[in-house]
């Protein structure tokens, strides 16, 4: 099968390559992928070298089971030809972090990758997977609206984290960043708590539009009472500082800079609560592919370059070039 391999002295550092696809066991099931979603976490990874030579990212999947046991299907449900998404990731559900609600962080979640990444042709979905985050896909969603499953659940989590949803009184909420994540959290803020003032903002004129287009406010106040700080820049670490209210909560969730750090000062004198959120549990996979599905939450405007096998690298660094939102890979 087909692969895209992340090779550090490619030039574009993806080269796509024949391996073997995944074999199917009595436990497991082959996925057809048909669609990915480009995560800005795969392209950090890219970038930074962060991930060792030939390995294969890729995670907001959407696919066909192309194989599955009879004993799998049996018992749990899925066949052969069912459209699915799933999450990466499977926690053990056993562990401090997990009976606490922070999922991401329990080892057994990080080390739990299906195999291999989905930008390829097939990935193998172990046990665990098809018991906890694989769910079928409406007839009526896209392959691309499906794809975004698992990034609006690692935004579910999030506004979670904040506490936003059971704020007492009025308050005031900004999201600063206006790529995929950040007009997902934007939308999902004005889902739950519609009785807030909601202001976004960007540097790019054309993330403030696509904003408009979603009708969110785009215009810049102060004395927040929620930053969720969706953009991986410095300048992005002072402004939540400046803006945020006595009292207030930042929500980071975005990689920044080494040297970008939050002023003491700041933080003690305001009171302020800043927080980080990254990835979903268990629980927001099955909301997140809900509100996707009824529309409360929108998201096909949200990708602005797709991509085969062939050409992803190309267009990759093409988002990155012309400022788009998303790139995404076609495998129909």
């Amino acid at each position: 099968m087909k692969a895209l391999i992340y090779n550090p002295d490619d030039e574009l550092k993806l080269e796509l390559q024949e391996i073997e696809k995944p074999k199917l066991t009595l436990t497991n099931a082959i996925i057809a992928v048909k669609g990915v979603g480009v995560c800005g976490s795969d392209l950090v990874k890219i970038n930074q070298n962060l991930v060792s030579r030939g390995s294969i990212l890729g995670h907001e999947m959407v696919g066909i089971i192309d194989e599955i046991s009879d004993a799998m299907s049996k018992k749990y449900g899925f066949d052969q030809g069912d459209r699915i998404v799933s999450s990466h990731h499977v926690p053990c559900l056993n562990c401090k972090f997990c009976l606490n609600q922070q999922e991401s962080l329990c080892e057994t979640f990080k080390k739990s990758n299906f195999f291999p990444g989905a930008f390829c042709e097939y990935l193998e979905l172990s046990e665990r997977h098809l018991q906890y985050t694989v769910q079928k896909v409406p007839d009526h969603l896209t392959n691309e609206e499906a794809s975004f499953t698992e990034p609006l659940a690692c935004c579910i989590k999030a506004i979670e984290r904040s506490g936003l949803k059971n704020y007492q009184g009025k308050a005031k909420v900004l999201v600063l960043g206006l790529g995929s994540i950040g007009l997902l959290i934007a939308q999902l803020v004005r889902f739950y708590r519609n009785d807030f003032q909601l202001n976004c903002f960007d540097i790019q004129d054309s993330r403030l539009k696509l904003a408009q287009l979603l009708d969110l406010d785009t215009c810049l106040d102060e004395d927040y009472d929620f930053v969720f700080l969706a953009a991986g820049a410095k300048a992005s670490v002072d402004t939540a500082l400046k803006l945020a209210s006595r009292g207030a909560t930042i929500i980071v969730f975005a990689s920044v800079n080494s040297d970008a750090v939050f002023n003491n000062n700041e933080i003690y004198y305001k009171e302020l609560t800043v927080l980080g959120s990254y990835s979903p549990n268990l629980t927001n996979l099955k909301e997140a592919l809900d509100l996707i599905s009824s529309k409360k939450i929108l998201v096909d405007k949200l990708i602005s370059h797709k991509a085969n096998l062939e050409n992803l690298a190309e267009k990759i660094l093409e988002t990155k070039n012309q400022n788009g939102i998303k790139a995404y890979l076609s495998l129909i």
